[in-house]
């Protein structure tokens, strides 16, 4: 499940673990999938990762990075 809240994007997703774990974090890679292109492709994540008994809740913004 994906949705936006506050400007951010919101994802809770399955997964096969059952530790509990927070993390803030600025630059995790995700995989993306860019529908206008339609290829798959890692970006950097900033914002926070909560994981818990059989899920993953993410909460922030997937970004670009450009060199100057």
């Amino acid at each position: 499940m994906q949705t936006s809240l506050f400007g951010k994007h919101l994802s809770i997703e399955y997964r096969n673990g059952t530790g509990i774990d927070i993390e803030f974090c600025d630059s995790r890679p995700v995989w993306v999938h860019n529908t206008d292109t339609g290829e798959t492709e890692a970006m950097p994540f900033m914002g926070t990762v909560i994981l818990l008994p059989l899920l993953v809740i993410t909460y922030g913004n997937v970004y670009t990075e450009q060199e100057e």
